[in-house]
């Protein structure tokens, strides 16, 4: 779950508000948390068994539309597209981003 929780501080680092997350261990390690910014909630989705995250923006309640690129854990720590996903995370925060 260390890849999860250093993508959720990258989300709370750049101003998002977690208001709910919920962890699931048993299944991989998958994961998502619930942030809210200055326009629609958003969430980070965590898939433990492909060791991917990507980002999601509520387009009505409980309605979720895929937003920005998908980020994979590298061998070290490290996540592919890590500039692109920051950049989403910031006008998802600001309200910003287009859905």
């Amino acid at each position: 779950m260390h890849a999860y929780s250093s993508l959720r501080e990258v989300v709370r680092g750049a101003g998002g508000t977690l208001v709910e997350e919920h962890l699931n261990p048993e299944a991989f390690g998958s994961a998502y948390a619930v942030f809210a910014g200055r326009g629609p909630r958003f969430r980070l989705v965590w898939d433990g068994k492909e060791r991917h995250g990507l980002l999601q923006v509520e387009s009505a309640p409980g309605q979720w539309k895929d937003q920005g690129p998908l980020v994979r854990e590298r061998f070290g720590g490290s996540f592919s597209e890590m500039p692109a996903f920051l950049a989403t995370v910031e006008r998802l925060v600001a309200g910003t981003e287009e859905s």
